[in-house]
């Protein structure tokens, strides 16, 4: 007779936690992305925010990145990020701002009725990008933050903020856009820096990186709008493709070598041959 553990349950009992990571059901965002929230993050934004919502499509659909701004760079702030970041700032609603980096700061007091006293000041929230929930009532505003090509801690920060700041009303909507997983598996290992390494290694802020944090709790409670940059979005990406085509030849004949070879020291010259004619389609920018 089969036996079975009754405490375990079958994987379609499992519940469905408003936490954890799932498609969006919204309509309206540009192509290009991979769409994700928590929370109907993205109903509360397009029906509680038209006009945030409208704002953010209208950044996303002018994001265009090339891959030679990809290619170049390092340290600061990505010009393609602060372009991005600039199109929001642009948006205006009756002809007033209601995009720009905030510090958010959040104080308390304790005590009876008619005696109370300060309590020391929580320390800000730095937003890169605060959106107002209107101009008639600014907060709970909507929160995006780009993270582009920093150390993964940053997703840490992030959602530490964002889980802090919805608490207290001050946002309703945390919004992360890093790279898709698509776009990391593409230009990891391809687009190299000026000393021979490459850019965008694994522990770097991409999709990845980001999704098992939320599905772990990051964020709290704030409903949250996950955005993948897809490749498509990258203008003349067609170069990585075939940097990456003549990458993954080479690590064909890495795995596959006894077939055609006696030794891999008769091999490796052949395999050391593809990489390098990979590396001379797409060579490292200078001063990069």
């Amino acid at each position: 007779m089969e036996q079975y553990d009754e405490g375990v349950p079958e994987v379609d009992d499992v519940a469905d936690l408003a936490g954890q990571v799932r498609d969006i059901t919204v309509s309206g965002l540009p192509e290009g992305y991979d769409y994700k929230a928590t929370r109907y993050a993205d109903v509360i934004l397009k029906e509680a925010f038209p006009g945030r919502f409208r704002d953010l499509t209208r950044a996303l659909e002018q994001f265009k990145p090339t891959l030679d701004e990809l290619r170049s760079g390092g340290g600061g702030r990505t010009v393609f990020v602060a372009r991005f970041d600039q199109s929001l700032a642009d948006q205006q609603e009756a002809g007033q701002t209601v995009w720009g980096k905030q510090n958010i700061t959040i104080e308390k007091a304790l005590g009876f009725e008619g005696n109370v006293a300060p309590v020391s000041k929580v320390r800000g929230h730095e937003i890169d990008m605060f959106g107002l929930g209107s101009l008639k009532q600014p907060l709970p505003g909507i929160a995006v933050e780009m993270e582009w090509n920093n150390k993964d801690p940053f997703f840490d920060r992030d959602l530490i903020n964002f889980q802090a700041l919805h608490h207290e009303g001050a946002i309703a909507v945390g919004v992360i856009v890093t790279r898709s997983a698509d776009l990391q598996d593409l230009i990891s290992g391809v687009i190299r820096s000026k000393d021979g390494g490459f850019k965008y290694g694994t522990s770097t802020t991409h999709w990845d990186k980001l999704v098992p944090r939320v599905n772990l709790g990051g964020g709290g409670e704030c409903p949250l709008l996950l955005i993948g940059i897809r490749p498509e979005r990258i203008q003349g990406i067609e170069l990585a493709y075939k940097v990456r085509e003549k990458l993954d030849e080479a690590e064909e004949l890495r795995t596959t070598w006894r077939g055609s070879y006696e030794s891999w020291n008769e091999a490796k010259p052949f395999y050391d041959k593809i990489r390098i004619q990979a590396f001379d389609l797409m060579p490292p920018v200078a001063g990069n």
